[in-house]
């Protein structure tokens, strides 16, 4: 009897298991034109945990860092193991990603209304600092010249 229920509870966990990966694969878009594997996401990181976890998802190493970026026109975040383990970023800089090279980039931030670092930090710490992964309307949020709309409305 025991056997069964065992039996039922392991062919439950491995459906559970081929879902999750479905539902991963669904919404992880990879995107072309990059040297290495590139994904767009939602959302980056917000913490530690998720940090590892998606670094594991990706499967990256001690020798390409995950990393969760900007493209370089500000309408997308992209996660992907980057060619080094982690990037050192300087105060008063955001990164982002740049896809004819396929080379991270710096964009100075001091001018942000709120959210740039002031003090050098790495990049498996990007979950810090916010404000240098929300984008929308092809701008940081934070940058004072940036149009933020209505969602509910769609005005300015």
């Amino acid at each position: 009897m025991a056997i069964s229920y065992l039996t039922v509870y392991l062919t439950e966990v491995y459906n559970m298991v081929l879902y999750l990966t479905y539902i991963i694969q669904k919404f992880q878009r990879k995107i072309d034109g990059y040297k290495f594997p590139v994904y767009s996401t939602t959302f980056c990181p917000r913490n530690e945990t998720e940090w590892n976890e998606r670094s594991s998802v990706l499967n990256c190493t001690d020798s390409n860092g995950y990393t969760c970026l900007p493209n370089e026109n500000f309408t997308e975040l992209l996660e992907f193991c980057y060619t080094e383990p982690l990037i050192w970023i300087q105060e008063g800089y955001c990164l982002y990603l740049i896809r004819r090279i396929s080379k991270v980039h710096s964009y100075d931030c001091s001018h942000f209304i709120d959210g740039c670092h002031k003090s050098p930090y790495r990049s498996n710490e990007i979950f810090k600092y916010p404000a240098c992964v929300t984008i929308g309307n092809g701008c940081f949020l934070a940058e004072p010249s940036c149009e933020k709309y209505d969602i509910k409305t769609l005005t300015k």
